[in-house]
């Protein structure tokens, strides 16, 4: 199991502080039906990489195998709307999700600096192979 973006998530949400407001709903709304789009976040890896998905919200990916989840990373059409997603809530208030407020902001962009972090390693690993396959040549 891929457990690192778990433990920050985990970690952002226990350093949420109590000071801050929520969100008026015609901003939250439209965040948490993003969130929780599963026909976005299931299908978003089907037209470059053949692979769909199993989620009924965003947060399902941090329960996804290493494997799954640097399939998820690696599709542009599920990176883009969770870049996107990132872009579009404000950080200077909560969100109501799923019965609890939460700093959405700092939590997506987690997620997304994870799956940055984890493109990262997978293409210099790619690049670390091909040096040594030409310099056994």
């Amino acid at each position: 199991m891929h457990t690192s973006p778990v433990s920050s998530l985990l970690f952002t949400i226990a350093a949420t502080t109590s000071a801050q407001e929520l969100c008026v709903s015609s901003i939250s709304d439209p965040i948490v039906a993003t969130l929780d789009d599963s026909a976005l976040f299931s299908s978003c890896a089907i037209p470059e990489i053949g692979v769909q998905t199993r989620v009924s919200s965003l947060f399902d990916v941090l329960q996804f195998s290493t494997k799954d989840f640097l399939i998820f990373c690696k599709a542009s059409g599920c990176l883009s709307p969770v870049r996107a997603l990132m872009d579009s809530i404000p950080s200077n208030c909560l969100i109501q999700y799923h019965g609890s407020a939460h700093n959405l902001s700092r939590e997506i962009s987690t997620l997304y600096e994870d799956c940055v972090k984890s493109n990262n390693a997978v293409d210099q690993a790619a690049n670390d192979d091909m040096s040594r396959y030409f310099l056994d040549i």
